[in-house]
C-alpha cells in the first residue's frame, strides 16, 4: 500500500522543523494556512497533526493548538489505523444512510420506545455537571441509538458491518485525539437533535426522511471532527 497522505504531509512539517522554519516551543501554523499552502484538505492535515503528536514531536492543546515540543520523533505510533477515523465515518454514511431507510420500514413499537429513551439520555446528559459524566452518557446512548437502528435490519451480514465500523469509528489513538481537537462533541451533546430527527423519521414510517436525517448527522460528524 502507498504510504498515506497524512503521513507525507507530517513528513513535510517534520522537514520544517529540522530545518528550523518551525522550532520547538513554537505554534504550527493553523489547519486552514497549512492546507492552502499544501494544497491538500483541512482533514488531512488534522490527520498529520494527530499522527505529529503520537510520534511524540507536537503537542495538541485543546483550545490553544498545535505546538512542537521535539525535533526529532521520540517513539513510533504502537499502531496506525488502516483507514482513517474520517474514512470510517465516510463508510458509515453510506451504510447507516441505508439503515435507517430500512428501520423505518421495519421498526417495531418495542425498537422505537428503545430509541426514544437513547435520545431523551443524550438530551439529559447535556444538563449533568460532571464533563466526563456527561460525555460518557451522551457516548453509551448515541452508540446504543445506532446499534439498535441496526438491529431492526434483521440482517446479520449489515448487523456484523455496521459493528465492525462503529468499532473501528470509536477505538484508537488517532480517533481519540481528533476527538479533542474537535473540542469533544459529544460531551458537548451537539449530536441529540441529529438524532431526535432520525428518531421521528423512523416514528413517522418515512424511509426517505430517515435515509436523509442521518445522512446530514453523518455529514455533521465529519465537519466537527475535520
Amino acid at each position: 500500500m502507498s504510504e498515506r497522505l497524512y503521513i507525507k504531509i507530517a513528513t513535510d512539517i517534520l522537514a520544517q522543523i529540522k530545518q528550523g522554519v518551525i522550532t520547538v516551543g513554537e505554534r504550527i501554523p493553523p489547519e486552514r494556512k497549512l492546507a492552502d499552502e499544501l494544497g491538500v484538505s483541512r482533514t488531512v492535515i488534522r490527520e498529520a497533526m494527530v499522527y505529529l503528536e503520537l510520534l511524540g514531536v507536537a503537542e495538541i492543546r485543546k483550545g490553544s493548538g498545535v505546538y512542537v515540543i521535539h525535533e526529532e520523533p521520540i517513539h513510533l505510533p504502537k499502531e496506525l489505523p488502516d483507514v482513517t477515523p474520517f474514512e470510517v465515518t465516510e463508510a458509515r454514511r453510506v451504510l447507516e444512510s441505508q439503515l435507517a431507510a430500512i428501520a423505518a420500514e421495519k421498526a417495531s413499537d418495542g425498537l422505537i420506545q428503545e430509541l426514544e429513551q437513547c435520545v431523551i439520555l443524550m438530551e439529559s446528559a447535556k444538563r449533568f455537571s460532571r464533563p466526563e459524566l456527561r460525555k460518557s452518557a451522551s457516548v453509551d446512548a448515541d452508540m446504543q441509538f445506532h446499534v439498535l437502528i441496526a438491529q431492526a435490519s434483521e440482517n446479520p451480514l449489515l448487523i456484523k458491518f455496521h459493528a465492525e465500523l462503529m468499532q473501528n469509528h470509536m477505538g484508537g489513538e488517532m480517533w481519540a485525539r481528533l476527538n479533542i481537537m474537535a473540542d469533544e462533541p459529544a460531551e458537548r451533546g451537539v449530536w441529540t437533535d441529529d438524532h431526535r430527527k432520525v428518531l421521528e423519521a423512523i416514528k413517522a414510517h418515512d424511509p426517505e426522511a430517515a435515509y436523509n436525517a442521518m445522512q446530514n448527522h453523518l455529514n455533521n460528524v465529519i465537519s466537527e471532527i475535520t
